[in-house]
């Protein structure tokens, strides 16, 4: 790419994304800020429930937001994002199993090195499980909006796909820095999970893939087996199956598994698996220099 167009070209992605934000804002504040003192008191009086509120609302504002700037600002299709219902099944099926064995090959490194162990689960719901499951999905869902979709795909239109993988992956545990509390390696490893997930995205061209990847881990690791998830008890149950205690860089400490070396080690091996999926073009492209005549996004879901 000529070095001259980049200035051009980060102001083409920078605005663009800016005005995405700002819809994904204005529409979120359409629900939250009317509501906001009888929301705070739900919250404390029915927190689950006041989760799966916020975590539709943020999948809702997250897909009005991204139709917006599909539709009138890069005037192409919306289901060009990610979402076509054409292999949606497979994929989100692939997605389940690469999701489960990810999460198992974790937790089963930390059993196997002495730093977890099974615990019988105490008041166990399954019309819990089935409400935290539902406000997961919302979430992730809303994360690989962001992640993989209008951001990502803006930043590889005018560039290319390794750019656009790099990018958004740094924005993404940017956007969750807040729970890394100034440690290193959460911060890494969330890096790498977003890689992890934007080649999933890349082997399907579309966002099926890595939803349903990012939906069992979530879903397993939180609600299910009871350990934190990102820093954060927040998606527990009341129950737990997995006691994990161990050395802090390995297990993660206070932060949960996701922060410690198992877990670099896990996501690692599987995004070496992922690029041996990845389509030759994706390979390609990201060596390619040329940039898109038009810049807009026109994924191929296989």
């Amino acid at each position: 790419m000529n070095t001259a167009t980049w200035p051009r070209l980060a102001l083409q992605i920078l605005w663009r994304v800016a005005l995405f934000v700002l819809a994904f804002a204005l529409i979120s504040a359409l629900f939250f800020v009317p509501f906001a003192s009888a929301l705070s008191g739900w919250a404390d009086e029915f927190p689950l429930q006041a989760q799966l509120y916020a975590d539709t609302v943020g999948a809702v504002a997250m897909l009005a937001a991204t139709w917006v700037m599909t539709r009138f600002v890069d005037r192409r299709p919306f289901q060009t994002i990610g979402l076509a219902p054409k292999n949606a099944p497979r994929d989100m099926a692939a997605g389940l199993a690469v999701g489960i064995g990810w999460l198992a090959v974790s937790v089963g490194g930390a059993w196997a090195a002495g730093w977890a162990s099974f615990e019988m689960p105490v008041a166990f719901s399954g019309s819990l499980l089935l409400v935290a499951a539902t406000s997961v999905l919302f979430n992730v869902l809303t994360q690989q909006l962001l992640l993989c979709g209008y951001i990502f795909q803006t930043i590889r239109s005018r560039a290319n796909f390794l750019v656009a993988l790099l990018v958004s992956a740094a924005l993404f545990s940017a956007y969750h820095a807040g729970v890394f509390q100034g440690a290193w390696l959460p911060a890494v490893n969330v890096f790498a999970a977003a890689v992890l997930f934007c080649l999933a995205y890349g082997i399907t061209g579309n966002l099926w893939f890595p939803v349903a990847i990012h939906f069992a881990w979530n879903l397993l690791l939180g609600p299910l087996l009871g350990l934190t998830v990102s820093g954060t008890g927040q998606m527990g149950l009341g129950w737990r199956m997995f006691v994990v205690e161990g050395p802090a860089h390995f297990t993660g400490g206070a932060f949960g598994l996701e922060g410690g070396l198992v877990v670099t080690v896990t996501t690692t091996l599987f995004i070496v698996a992922m690029i041996r999926f990845l389509p030759r073009q994706r390979v390609q492209e990201s060596n390619d220099s040329s940039v898109s005549p038009r810049g807009s996004e026109r994924p191929e879901a296989r």
